[in-house]
């Protein structure tokens, strides 16, 4: 008997020990399956902590070492040691800042420094020392790209978000401590990103629901938001809203405009029957953006091309002026390269080319706007230039020409 029962004691401890068991693999699957649950919700705060903490303290070294280069630099010229003087012909002569908004001397960054914060601060700062205010970096790019790491759910939907993306308050940070304005790029209309997304805001082919492309895709041909689209301004406007959010003061909207390109005339914006004031579209847009920006305390700033201002293309309708005047601010893209073709490339003389440019439009200019000129800073394709050598003097001369039309605020645009 004795034997039995402890057979039968030892089966039952032997069971329970196994439901005991049991339950410690239940408990500790729900355990790892709650952490995993907590890490996939967890992660985009944790990261977006993680990367804001990383760029302040990449901030603040870089303050550091800025107030002990300083330090070193006033020691010197108390001691009156020899600083390197600068070699004449590096950099243009930029005008000091007098008018509206717009730093007087700023420049596009490159955006592979938007990712590299080192590199950033060391560009900032070698801006900085030859006398730029401002740096133009891009937010949305011109193939409908979203390159900073952006909350919005029509960004995601749409694709547009990239792999690699910047943290944009990082970014502004940094600009404002090497001293400079940051200043955001948008490209609004030329898009084809998220008009492939969204097909009740795309240009339409000829009346159907097919998408129209500016050309043979072989070519690069792409599709279009379509400007008369609600729910296509509406996209453009809530990036402005988010970039206004995330601390800018001012906002560089670009690719304001219809299409351009191959069989136009099949391109609809409207349905059949409806006639579509193109200028007057354009218009609404830019003015009412540029009012809500205002009451967001940021400028808003147009980037218009001057050859379209000047009626020789049809990207701004019948009446350029009119988006113009409706645009608070405006940023007169002056690259000499717009008026040239291989068979009529420009003179030699660039300063002779662009003070006649701005001499015949400024008499159309309307009052009212506050207006700044983007300005080339790479030479232009080959065969569309009989100079040779462009540099500052270029640049200095499209620069000249500007300021005696009465613009002060100049963008020096690279990479073009």
């Amino acid at each position: 008997m004795s034997k039995d029962f402890k057979v039968r004691r030892y089966g039952r401890d032997r069971r329970r020990q196994r439901k005991v068991n049991a339950a410690k693999v239940i408990l500790l699957v729900a355990v790892i399956a709650a952490a995993c649950l907590a890490g996939w919700y967890l992660y985009d705060p944790v990261s977006a902590w993680v990367s804001e903490k990383a760029a302040q303290w990449q901030l603040q070294r870089g303050q550091r070492e800025q107030e002990r280069a300083q330090e070193q630099q006033n020691q010197q010229n108390q001691q009156g040691e020899p600083g390197g003087q600068e070699e004449p012909g590096t950099t243009p002569t930029l005008p000091t800042e007098e008018q509206g908004a717009f730093p007087a001397g700023s420049v596009v960054l490159d955006t592979a420094l938007l990712y590299e914060p080192d590199a950033l601060e060391q560009k900032l700062a070698a801006l900085a020392a030859e006398g730029y205010t401002g740096a133009v970096f891009t937010l949305k790019d011109a193939d409908g790209l979203v390159l900073y790491r952006s909350a919005l759910e029509d960004v995601t939907q749409n694709t547009a978000q990239t792999a690699a993306r910047y943290d944009l308050k990082a970014v502004i940070e940094t600009i404002e401590a090497a001293g400079l304005t940051p200043i955001g790029r948008i490209w609004a209309f030329d898009d084809h990103t998220a008009s492939r997304r969204m097909p009740d805001a795309m240009v339409k082919y000829n009346y159907t629901e097919t998408n129209w492309i500016h050309n043979d895709k072989e070519a690069g041909g792409h599709s279009w938001l379509n400007p008369v689209s609600s729910r296509a301004q509406e996209y453009i406007l809530s990036l402005l809203r988010e970039a206004a959010d995330s601390g800018l003061s001012a906002i560089l909207l670009e690719g304001v405009q219809f299409p351009t390109g191959y069989s136009l005339e099949l391109a609809t914006y409207a349905e059949k029957g409806v006639t579509v004031d193109q200028s007057a579209v354009l218009a609404d847009f830019a003015g009412s953006a540029a009012a809500e920006m205002r009451q967001r305390g940021v400028s808003l700033w147009t980037a218009l091309w001057m050859g379209d201002l000047s009626g020789e293309s049809v990207r701004l309708g019948s009446d350029p002026m009119k988006v113009l005047s409706a645009a608070e601010h405006c940023v007169i893209k002056a690259a000499p390269e717009q008026f040239a073709t291989k068979k009529a490339p420009l003179a030699e003389d660039i300063y002779t080319v662009m003070q006649a440019r701005w001499a015949a439009l400024t008499p159309k200019l309307p009052e009212g706007v506050t207006l700044a000129a983007e300005v080339q800073g790479d030479a232009p394709a080959a065969g569309l230039w009989q100079g040779a050598g462009w540099g500052e003097t270029q640049v200095a001369d499209q620069i000249r020409a500007a300021e005696q039309a009465g613009v002060k605020g100049i963008l020096l645009a690279e990479g073009r």
